[in-house]
């Protein structure tokens, strides 16, 4: 009695024919569409009072917004104008800097031409004074008249024999000469001329049997130009009795 009052429970889907379990499906519900369109009263409301208050907080806001950056683009114009002042500036000292820099060269330019003219100049007259050497060797060698006899000596106010017939060579013929009557006479430049043949510039030597002992140079007309221990530098004779008696001979140099 009791067994038969009892029943197994049965599992859904169980086919008693087949004995076995079919699949369960479990039925799908479609979820209904949300309307998106539908506010809440409550926030409908929220929403008119933020749109009500709305107008005034944006042009406050803007009106903020504009003196916020109304100072930050005045400054920022500010800046912009110093600074194209400052590189206007700029470039006018730079500009005045190259210029002054052109105006150096040129001045140092010009400085350098005048030294070169002036150097040039120099030259030429160097140049001159060496292309005008003396002509006429009576001329030049009386430059020296009046000059008194000093042994040792050799200039246009002073000076011996020797030292005489030295500057006047030197400064006519550019041939250097010993300060020496003896050691002119031994010079093995000169060569030995006779009286008959004697030339304007040759030297004429005196003295006795053992030595040369004065020197002076032979000008035309028979006479010469020395330095005399009596008179200084004069104009002599060939012919006058003391030198005459006293002459030891002629050389050539030139």
């Amino acid at each position: 009695m009791l067994l038969a009052n009892c029943a197994f429970p049965v599992r859904p889907g169980y086919d008693r024919k087949s004995g076995t379990y079919k699949r369960y499906r479990v039925a799908t519900t479609t979820p209904e569409p949300v309307d998106t369109t539908a506010v809440d009263p409550q926030e409908e409301l929220v929403l008119e009072e933020k749109l009500a208050a709305s107008p005034n907080t944006s042009a406050d806001s803007l009106a903020t917004v504009e003196k916020d950056a109304s100072p930050k683009d005045s400054t920022a114009h500010l800046s912009a104008t110093q600074s194209k002042r400052d590189s206007a500036t700029v470039q006018k000292g730079s500009i005045k800097a190259d210029s002054a820099k052109k105006e150096a060269n040129k001045k140092e330019l010009a400085t350098k031409a005048v030294a070169a003219k002036t150097e040039a100049a120099s030259k030429a007259k160097k140049q001159t004074k060496r292309a005008a050497k003396p002509t006429n060797l009576e001329k030049y060698a009386k430059e020296w008249l009046g000059a008194k006899y000093v042994y040792g000596a050799a200039n246009k106010k002073k000076t011996d024999c020797s030292g005489y017939v030295m500057q006047v060579y030197k400064g006519f013929y550019n041939i250097s000469l010993d300060h020496n009557a003896q050691r002119i006479y031994d010079d093995g430049r000169g060569y030995s001329i006779r009286r008959s043949k004697l030339q304007e510039g040759d030297l004429v030597f005196f003295g006795n049997f053992w030595k040369i002992s004065h020197v002076g140079i032979y000008l035309k007309g028979n006479r010469f130009i020395h330095a005399s221990t009596s008179k200084g530098v004069v104009i002599t004779s060939m012919d006058d009795n003391y030198w005459s008696s006293k002459y030891k001979g002629a050389r050539r140099f030139k």
